[in-house]
């Protein structure tokens, strides 16, 4: 675990990134064949999670079954082999992470951030009818967007599920939105990600 020079040093001493490695180390010591880590990298330095990360890996590659809860999508993504995603205690999906990227429709994800349509008199879900009945579109949705700064109109964010040539969705959805007299911020075109799954399946509201 990288803690040879520490071996005199008392705990209580060691950060959090430490300390996290002295448990890691712990669980291993009998040498478990079925390993439980709950949040193993949470509130790390980005140094400590990827020597985590490499750790695991290892153990993996060993044998070992690791039985990872992680809120870290990224994480999730580059470790396991099999994932499933819950909501209030229920597994709404469990499969690899590619079979879990394939429940986004259309396999092209564009979001857009718009900024003054309803400064114009427009209601913001005439932007989103107008996207949804764009070519290839499958779904629309309106996550959760940022608060508007000092003096600036509230911007709206729209991702696009599409079957469309990624070229042409951005010209068709760009021309779209100034049609419909808005301002265009942002866009950003991606294949789907786990967190975009698990938007896609549990929905944007914020959890209490």
């Amino acid at each position: 675990m990288g803690l040879a020079g520490r071996a005199k040093n008392k705990l209580d001493w060691f950060s959090g990134g430490l300390q996290q490695r002295v448990m890691l180390g712990r669980a291993l010591m009998h040498e478990p064949d079925v390993l439980f880590l709950d949040e193993p990298t949470n509130n790390l330095d980005p140094q400590s999670r990827l020597f985590l990360w490499d750790r695991i890996r290892e153990l993996r590659e060993r044998g070992v079954t690791v039985v990872l809860t992680t809120h870290d999508m990224e994480e999730a993504d580059r470790l396991c082999d099999r994932i499933a995603i819950m909501d209030h205690g229920r597994i709404l999906a469990l499969d690899t992470p590619a079979g879990l990227k394939r429940l986004i429709p259309g396999g092209t994800m564009l979001e857009m951030r718009v900024r003054g349509a309803h400064d114009r008199g427009h209601r913001d879900d005439l932007v989103q009818t107008a996207l949804q009945r764009l070519p290839g579109v499958l779904g629309v949705e309106r996550p959760a967007a940022p608060p508007a700064s000092d003096g600036q109109s509230a911007i709206a964010v729209y991702r696009l599920y599409a079957s469309e040539d990624p070229g042409q969705l951005l010209a068709s959805a760009a021309h779209t939105v100034i049609a419909e007299r808005a301002d265009l911020v942002d866009l950003r075109l991606a294949r789907p990600s786990l967190e975009d799954v698990f938007i896609h399946l549990t929905g944007s509201n914020l959890r209490s």
